[in-house]
């Protein structure tokens, strides 16, 4: 009985291990992509120019800057916020076409601009008025951009196989509140189970500190592995997961920190 005990034990730790680890994943793998398509974005950025103007003729309103000037601009958390939102949009309309109708990048650039408007100001050296707005928003909307974006979403998705779909739906699922509600759900549960078995809070407090260093290492492995592979693998040659190094190191450090406290405690009854 005591041996079916402690195997049990150990398997709610393994699966607890592994919650950790998709959790730190769902919570951050986000960012990771964002940052990497910014990244990509700048990498490939070659136009010197900013052209604010609606006509290519005028050149009065052509600002000139550099490429830092427009790196600082893509990595801002406000662009990467709109990458961010536009990627789970692009996602979601590849799973279901009908998210299309939820696109309108029109109005959303300009609300970017107008909501950054003095970061920019300050990155371009330009005043933006109430008419620079007015130009972009008809340079936009002549260039139809939000068919532009929507029919590229389309081809996106006509030229994906059914098992590229799959893996965006389950992506798409992976990183939602409900999955993360869930996964949190089953790990409080397999702690009550740990508690009801051990009875004792104390080493319910070493079992929770050995999850976390263990699912923090084995995250921090498996971003360097993710580096590894898709770096080989891919054109993404300088594609960086060290977004999921910070939280990973965090969880094993309140691990560690638990363990400890742990044996202290322990310690500290064998001298009562």
């Amino acid at each position: 009985m005591k041996k079916l005990k402690n195997i049990f034990k150990i398997l709610l730790m393994i699966i607890n291990i592994n919650l950790v680890v998709a959790l730190i994943v769902s919570f951050n793998f986000p960012d990771v992509l964002v940052s990497n398509i910014t990244k990509e974005t700048i990498k490939n950025y070659k136009e010197p120019n900013i052209i604010i103007n609606s006509d290519p003729t005028d050149t009065s309103d052509i600002v000139t800057t550099d490429d830092e000037e427009i790196n600082k601009i893509l990595q801002s958390e406000e662009v990467q916020g709109l990458v961010k939102d536009y990627i789970n949009k692009t996602l979601s309309s590849i799973d279901d076409p009908s998210e299309l109708e939820n696109i309108d990048f029109e109005s959303d650039a300009i609300e970017y601009i107008k909501d950054n408007k003095e970061k920019i100001e300050n990155a371009t050296g330009i005043e933006i008025t109430d008419e620079t707005l007015k130009k972009a928003r008809q340079t936009l909307h002549q260039k139809e951009i939000n068919n532009v974006v929507k029919q590229n979403i389309r081809n996106t998705s006509n030229n994906m196989t059914k098992g590229d779909k799959k893996v965006i739906r389950g992506y798409i699922k992976f990183i939602s509140p409900t999955c993360r509600i869930i996964l949190m759900c089953i790990m409080l549960v397999n702690l009550f189970l740990l508690f009801i078995i051990n009875r004792s809070l104390t080493k319910l407090l070493n079992y929770i500190g050995i999850t976390l260093l263990v699912g923090g290492i084995e995250t921090i492995i498996l971003s360097i592995c993710v580096d590894i592979i898709i770096s080989s693998r891919t054109n993404l040659t300088d594609f960086n997961a060290s977004l999921l190094l910070k939280p990973s190191i965090i969880i094993s450090m309140t691990g560690l920190l638990l363990i400890i406290v742990y044996y202290l405690k322990r310690k500290g009854k064998k001298y009562e």
